[in-house]
C-alpha cells in the first residue's frame, strides 16, 4: 500500500541521519542533476542507476520541497513503474482533486510530509489538544441530538401527538440547548487561546501555502492523526460563525 510509503521514507532518513535531501541523495546514491530552462524537476532510473533533476533556479525552501517531490518519485518507485517523470510545478493540484495523477499526488504527499514538521503543525492547529478534541465530541453529540429531532419531528402530528413522543421531543430540545451554550462556552475559551484559526491562518503561522498544508495533514491522517477525512476535508467549516463573532 502507498500508505506504507511514509514510515519507509522516515525509516531511510532515519538511517541516512539527515532529511537534507542533497545529503540524503548522496548517502543513497541518488543522482542529482543540475537543470536549466523550464523543466523544474524530474526523476528518473539510468539502468541501475536513480536519478533526479532539479531546476537551477529553485533556492530554499521551494528547492527543499520541489527535491523531497522528486526524491518521493524514486522512494515509491514511481521511476520504475512510469519511466522518467518530468514536473513543471509542485502542489498544483489539491490533494483531494480528481484529477492529479495518482504517483504526482503520493509525490506531493512526501514533500510535505518531510519538509513540514509534524510538531509545528499540530502547535498551529491544535488538532492534538485536549480542548480541540472535547470540542470536536461536543459538536458531533450535537449534530446527533439534531438529527434524532428531526426524525422525532417528521412522525410529529400535533392533533394526535402522543404524550411519550412529546415528552421525547421536549427532552431533545433541552439537550440540544444545554450543548449549544457549552458550545458556546467552548467556542469563547477557544477564542481566548487563539484555537480557532483558519486555514490561513495556520498556513501563514507556518510560512506555507494552504495547500501544502492540507497535503501535509492528508499525510499526518495517513500515518494514524486521530481525525476523520471528512474533518479534514471541512476543516474551515469546523469553526464557521465562531471566527466571525470573536
Amino acid at each position: 500500500m502507498e500508505e506504507d510509503i511514509f514510515s519507509v521514507v522516515r525509516q531511510k532518513i532515519t538511517k541516512a541521519g539527515t532529511d537534507d535531501p542533497r545529503e540524503f541523495a548522496d548517502y543513497y546514491h541518488i543522482l542529482w542533476i543540475p537543470l536549466k530552462g523550464t523543466i523544474t524537476g524530474y526523476a528518473a532510473s539510468y539502468s541501475v542507476i536513480a536519478a533526479i533533476g532539479i531546476n537551477e533556479r529553485l533556492t530554499g525552501t521551494w528547492l527543499r520541497f520541489a527535491a523531497w517531490h522528486e526524491l518521493g518519485h524514486v522512494l515509491a518507485g514511481h521511476i520504475y513503474e512510469q519511466g522518467r517523470l518530468l514536473d513543471n510545478g509542485f502542489f498544483t493540484q489539491e490533494v483531494d482533486s480528481r484529477t492529479i495523477p495518482r504517483h504526482e499526488n503520493t509525490a506531493n504527499l512526501i514533500s510535505a510530509d518531510v519538509c513540514v514538521r509534524d510538531d509545528d503543525v499540530l502547535r498551529v492547529s491544535n488538532y492534538n489538544s485536549d480542548t480541540i478534541r472535547a470540542y470536536r465530541r461536543m459538536k458531533a453529540y450535537q449534530d446527533r441530538l439534531v438529527r434524532d429531532f428531526e426524525t422525532l419531528r417528521l412522525t410529529y402530528n400535533r392533533e394526535n401527538a402522543s404524550p411519550l413522543l412529546e415528552t421525547q421531543m421536549q427532552n431533545l430540545k433541552h439537550k440540544i440547548k444545554g450543548v449549544s451554550e457549552t458550545l458556546n462556552d467552548m467556542e469563547s475559551e477557544m477564542n481566548a487561546l487563539n484555537f480557532c484559526k483558519t486555514f490561513h491562518d495556520m498556513a501563514d503561522e507556518l510560512g506555507i501555502s494552504e495547500r501544502i498544508l492540507r497535503y501535509k495533514l492528508e499525510a499526518m491522517r495517513r500515518r494514524g492523526l486521530d481525525i476523520d477525512r471528512q474533518e479534514l476535508e471541512n476543516y474551515g467549516k469546523m469553526f464557521e460563525g465562531v471566527l466571525n463573532n470573536a
